[in-house]
């Protein structure tokens, strides 16, 4: 769930991103797992599930390095492009929590996209060949 105000917008980057609503200051946790807003599956589930929803399962959740289960977050967060070169969110793993952390690792400005490195937290991206992750 975010943490932060921001909202899915037009991306340059690709498709629809999700940019800050406000300032967002270095070491801020800008998402975290909260079972309110994000649904955990395992894959035998979205296995299960008929093609169209498995397809959006594919395209805006994750599968967890951590739990081995596919997050999907209900929120814009699920619009956060990936960037290998100048991600602007680390994956950070508190104590305590069921999944990792999303935090700023640089001051973030109203108005500028918010980007992590997928590879860091989805077990499909770490290591994919897909033209995006090049970026």
């Amino acid at each position: 769930m975010l943490t932060v105000k921001a909202s899915a917008k037009s991306s340059p980057i690709n498709g629809i991103g999700l940019f800050a609503d406000e300032k967002i200051s270095k070491g801020t946790i800008m998402w975290k797992y909260d079972p309110r807003f994000d649904i955990s599956y395992s894959p035998e589930e979205v296995e299960n599930f008929p093609p169209l929803q498995r397809e959006q399962i594919d395209r805006y959740a994750y599968l967890s390095k951590v739990t081995g289960k596919y997050v999907y977050s209900m929120d814009d967060s699920r619009f956060t492009n990936h960037s290998s070169q100048n991600p602007n969110e680390d994956v950070v793993q508190f104590p305590n929590e069921p999944e990792t952390c999303g935090v700023a690792n640089r001051d973030i400005e109203a108005g500028e996209e918010i980007l992590v490195n997928y590879r860091l937290f989805d077990a499909h991206d770490e290591k994919g060949e897909e033209p995006y992750l090049a970026s």
